[in-house]
């Protein structure tokens, strides 16, 4: 951001050229379209915008800017699909229902899942008498028996339910997300059941039947050998991946140890990939210039590279399905070239702002989409701290091969370091992972965008050319080799320590948003600009302030129990006085989806560093503890205890492994044993005794929190009635504020000895959507005992505020925070 309205050219190769009048109306346009879902962190972006020195004095007007952020915020408004009311009646029952709708979108996902989107969808069951399902329906299929294609008409016969679910203060909200698609339903269906998902009518979308047909001989030269091991395998789905945007021959593991090293872009096809096939375009541009001098006297050699270019970036487009993110890095694509064009080959920034005011203007909901905030972060870090590297290089003191070398590796890690600097804010606010492997790209990124993927295209385009179906073949399994030796290298390093990992404390949006304005701020002082004394300023109040203000509510004398919207699960945490925080139970549903990491940890480290006092594991089912095997591994934990019953299934190797490992002290716990917690409260072991079986529902944990002796909560885990009748009869001190119902509110937890001895105010089900929780009669006993009874399938997480020891308990719940 310069001093001239009128751009001037940076002397020399160190300056950054300064935005034009325009494109900081631009951001504040965006930042008024995401203003329709996040008011304050938005009005604090334009907030900030305006304290940064403008592009010429008094250009644009700070009412310009203003302006368009409000636009922004009406155009955000206007274009968010409005959330269904009025229900068909067999939407709101827990049955299956048969619906039929038009494939909109595939996507492949690991361990041969499809997510499925379906539009104009019809709802067949007799009690909906074919009445329209409003919006969109997602649709996972499990173990497909065919693999649907856009066009195509499905009849799917599967439990249809709100996309709702994992409501917790300050994690994803997926349901927003799901809503920007206008999709508001989904549905689960299982493709190897006979009946579940049918094609009633093939795609007559002829470029969708030539991409599946293309798809299909591919896929057959990479059949795995059956000797072939994990590495094997995965170096051919990878060849699928880049091709295709196909992931459903790799496995969660597969997927797992790219994202550790840092390379889980590498896989979801985006503007790094449309990037490698620009630069073989260009690579072939350079080639007949140097063959034919000549044709650069008719043809320039921008003209030439993108005539050159143009056509394998549209293609490839096509081939990875024109998924959004293709479709935005093909735009960004054709911004860039236009600049190369009009010879502003220094004008990074221009054409990235000229992609996005293209996209915004199309689709202004894009703005919200994770992977084009990212890509438009590491291009803006790429393209104003890029300049320091030739100033410096202007001092090596090697000459020759040395230097070249030196410039190749040094200006490959600069790249990397400056695309990883602008999105870090950005990637630790939404996954809140660490994971600093920069040096990998030194050979990850070479050998698939200079290899592998050559090698995969031309192996494509020779398996369809008459005669050349054997090169083709060759050529995949080259390209395939390549990947295998790079799944290879990443096992081994991770072997040896070498992919550093680590939870981050995850900052909140405000914070996030002083992070990016500091490095903007660094980014005008680098480049020669007027000193944003007052946007530095302004960043650090945003980064600091809502920091300084968690810490003072942390030293408050408070006590907060929330009850985490797992799924069918549990997981409670408890956050005393000092920030000390507890977690009893982490979840952990069937199959892949890591609940730990995803749901669980994103809750705990939203604000707070990734830190537990201890951790308790009420006893040891799947639904309870498998949460546990990724916060061990990235948590600091104090203590782990458990009933002492031996981990259900393959859940022992990884949960022992990594106390182990991390050396996190263990032990296993018995009614009799306490916790003196401080300022006055205390954690009390009631159950089990030293009889009770301890891997199953009856052997669980039933724990009772109080302060100053007063009962504040009573987790109870999975015990069934007989445990807690028979713990009523004992006379133990049972009363609590808060009861969380056992079994997740089950009838066999239906006690009313038990209930009447902890004689709740509050009492909350931690469960799924499955339609069976909490039952009827334990609501309805509860109910009498002039109990408030929530559920987290319908309420979200839960949480129960106690001021003081004596004062009433103040319930919360997400699902009312979010609406």
């Amino acid at each position: 951001m310069g001093q001239s309205a009128k751009r001037q050219e940076p002397k020399g190769p160190s300056r950054v050229p300064p935005l034009l009048p325009w494109q900081p109306c631009l951001l504040a346009y965006g930042a008024g379209i995401l203003a329709a879902h996040f008011l304050t962190a938005a009005f604090c972006a334009l907030l900030l915008l305006l304290a940064f020195p403008r592009p010429a004095k008094g250009r644009p007007p700070i009412a310009a800017i203003a302006g368009t952020w409000a636009l922004g915020l009406l155009v955000g408004l206007v274009a968010l699909p409005a959330v269904p009311r009025d229900l068909a009646p067999c939407l709101t029952s827990h049955a299956p229902l048969t619906v039929t709708g038009r494939v909109a979108a595939v996507g492949a996902n690991p361990e041969a899942r499809l997510s499925v989107t379906l539009e104009d969808v019809q709802l067949s069951d007799p009690d909906c008498k074919d009445a329209p399902l409003p919006g969109r329906l997602s649709l996972t299929i499990d173990r497909p028996a065919f693999r649907p294609i856009p066009g195509d008409r499905l009849a799917v016969t599967a439990r249809v339910r709100p996309t709702r679910g994992f409501e917790n203060p300050g994690t994803a909200d997926y349901a927003f997300s799901r809503r920007l698609e206008d999709v508001f339903f989904r549905a689960y269906a299982r493709g190897d059941k006979d009946g579940q998902v049918r094609r009633i009518a093939p795609s007559r979308d002829l470029p969708a039947v030539w991409r599946e047909a293309l798809r299909r001989r591919v896929m057959d030269n990479l059949v795995p050998p059956e000797h072939a091991d994990a590495a094997g395998r995965a170096g051919r789905a990878m060849v699928a991946a880049l091709v295709f945007g196909d992931r459903s021959g790799l496995t969660e593991t597969d997927v797992d140890l790219v994202r550790r090293a840092s390379l889980a872009h590498t896989l979801a096809l985006s503007g790094m990939h449309v990037g490698f096939v620009a630069a073989m375009g260009a690579a072939l541009a350079a080639l007949l210039g140097r063959l034919w001098p000549r044709i650069h006297l008719s043809i320039p050699r921008p003209h030439l590279i993108a005539l050159f270019a143009a056509p394998p970036v549209a293609a490839y487009c096509w081939l990875g399905g024109l998924t959004p993110s293709l479709t935005r890095a093909a735009l960004m694509f054709a911004a860039f070239g236009l600049m190369a064009l009009l010879r502003r080959d220094r004008a990074l920034l221009d054409g990235l702002f000229l992609a996005l005011a293209a996209i915004l203007l199309v689709s202004p909901l894009a703005a919200y989409d994770p992977r084009l905030q990212l890509s438009a972060l590491a291009v803006s870090g790429i393209g104003v701290f890029w300049p320091l590297f030739p100033r410096f290089s202007r001092h090596v003191p090697f000459t020759g091969p040395a230097k070249s070398v030196f410039l190749w590796v040094g200006g490959t890690l600069w790249v990397s370091l400056c695309a990883e600097a602008a999105v870090m804010p950005l990637i630790s606010r939404l996954y809140g992972d660490l994971t600093p492997n920069p040096w990998i790209n030194l050979l990850w990124l070479p050998v698939l965008g200079g290899v592998a993927m050559p090698l995969a295209l031309a192996g494509l385009v020779a398996s369809i050319l008459p005669g050349l179906a054997g090169l083709g073949a060759g050529l995949l399994g080259a390209a395939a080799a390549c990947c295998e030796g790079l799944m290879r290298l990443l096992a081994a390093a991770n072997a040896h320590g070498l992919l550093l990992s680590s939870a981050v404390l995850r900052p909140g949006w405000i914070e996030t948003l002083g992070c990016l304005g500091l490095l903007a701020a660094l980014a005008m002082a680098v480049s020669g600009g007027r000193r944003p004394v007052a946007a530095m300023a302004a960043s650090l109040v945003l980064l600091v302030f809502p920091t300084v203000w968690r810490s003072f509510s942390d030293m408050r004398e408070v006590v907060r129990i929330t009850v985490l919207d797992v799924g069918q699960g549990q997981s409670v945490a408890l956050a005393l006085p000092g920030g000390r925080r507890l977690l009893v139970d982490a979840g952990g549903l069937f199959g892949n989806f890591d609940v730990g990491r995803a749901v669980v940890g994103a809750f705990l480290t939203d604000g707070r560093p990734p830190r537990l006092a201890a951790a308790f594991a009420s006893h040891p089912h799947r639904d309870h503890i498998k949460g546990f095997i990724s916060l061990l591994d990235r948590f600091s934990i104090g203590n782990y205890y458990d009933n002492g019953g031996a981990p259900e299934g393959n859940l022992a190797v990884p949960i022992e492994g990594t106390l182990a490992k991390r050396r996190i002290p263990h032990a296993s716990l018995a009614a009799g044993d306490a916790f003196d917690l401080g300022d006055g409260l205390r954690l009390a072991v009631l159950h089990p005794g030293p009889d009770d079986a301890l891997d199953g529902n009856n052997g669980s944990l039933i724990l009772r929190l109080t302060w100053n002796g007063r009962g504040l909560a009573v987790i109870p885990g999975d015990a069934e009635r007989g445990v807690l009748r028979r713990l009523a009869a004992s006379g133990e001190a049972l009363d609590a504020a808060v009861l969380v119902l056992p079994h997740h509110g089950s009838v066999t937890g239906l006690a009313k000895r038990f209930y009447a001895a902890v004689s709740p105010r509050v009492a909350i089900a931690s469960c799924g959507d499955g339609g069976r929780y909490p039952a009827g009669k334990v609501a309805a006993t509860l109910e009498r005992l002039g109990c408030a009874v929530y559920a987290t399938n319908r309420d979200g997480a839960v949480t129960v505020r106690f001021d003081t020891p004596e004062g009433a308990p103040r319930v919360d719940t997400a699902g009312q925070l979010r609406q």
